[in-house]
């Protein structure tokens, strides 16, 4: 697919308009996508097939979510985490917090092949590179990998779940690390990309069938396909500036979900931008992978 294709292909798949629209995850069982939008305190769903959509609002800002084994949601809060239960509205905080230094609070979260839930960390305002990575075991329990990044996003694993990737936005640095699924172990990081031939910063990932990282590029307007070795494969421009994050869904799990942001933006801007804060979807030519779920 060229460039142009990804811009003649894409297209809003709701008029909703999120502030700052994340964390996307298809859920292959119910045939839904679920998404956030973190300042309006917002998790939504919507079934394609139907366009049919419904909105929960949260107590706090909601950062993060992922599929349940057991059904329901994980859900990663501005402070903790949270089981939800969208058929009943029912929330049941986690009692374990997580350890976020004053400021902080939780950003971009998925689920490792083991059902670990991880989220990284972020501040609002601030340059301290104290955002680490806060793992939710099934027991209720969390772990915590001291990274030190400034902002935590694109949490991912290889097909074969051996390698984990980590983005840090301001940063502009993509990061891997070896990875052991039985114990959640992390090797030691290497720069996967460095981000010096692609426009924006890179926010949230998906990672397709073939094991190439899809980077959402916030304040690049598009996508970057990059190749497990960290070469890029191709950049698909969107009419969006702000790229949030990005997942595969679809019945044969081909199509892409894009999230996007509006906040910020003036009115010029938006006129400009007509899709700014979308959920848009388009064609990837190549198949994702299932949401990997929560153990406990």
């Amino acid at each position: 697919m060229t460039s142009t294709d990804s811009v003649t292909r894409c297209r809003p798949v709701v008029e909703l308009r999120n502030s700052l629209g994340e964390s996307p995850v298809w859920d292959e069982r119910d045939e839904a996508l679920w998404w956030v939008d973190i300042p309006e305190a917002r998790i939504h769903r919507l079934h394609p097939a139907s366009g049919n959509t419904k909105s929960w609002i949260m107590p706090e800002r909601v950062a993060a979510l992922a599929l349940c084994r057991s059904g329901g949601l994980i859900i990663a809060l501005a402070s903790g985490f949270a089981r939800f239960d969208p058929s009943t509205g029912a929330m049941e905080p986690v009692p374990v917090r997580p350890e976020l230094a004053a400021g902080q609070r939780l950003n971009d979260g998925r689920c490792d092949p083991a059902g670990r839930f991880w989220c990284g960390a972020m501040r609002e305002e601030g340059e301290e590179a104290d955002a680490d990575l806060h793992v939710l075991r099934a027991d209720g329990g969390i772990t915590l990998w001291q990274r030190g990044l400034r902002i935590a996003n694109g949490l991912n694993w290889s097909p074969d779940g051996q390698r984990f990737y980590v983005s840090d936005t301001p940063e502009g640095i993509i990061y891997v690390h070896d990875f052991d699924r039985e114990s959640g172990r992390l090797g030691e990081a290497r720069i996967f990309h460095d981000g010096a031939d692609v426009p924006g910063s890179p926010d949230g990932a998906a990672v397709d069938a073939e094991g190439f990282l899809w980077s959402a590029r916030y304040g690049g307007g598009g996508l970057a396909r990059f190749r497990p070795d960290g070469e890029l494969d191709r950049f698909l421009p969107l009419p969006v500036r702000d790229i949030t994050c990005c997942a595969f869904g679809g019945p044969d799990l081909r199509s892409l979900y894009v999230t996007s942001a509006s906040e910020g933006l003036d009115g010029k801007e938006l006129a400009a931008q007509p899709w700014a804060g979308r959920l848009m979807v388009l064609d990837a030519g190549v198949p994702g992978l299932p949401a990997l779920r929560f153990a406990g």
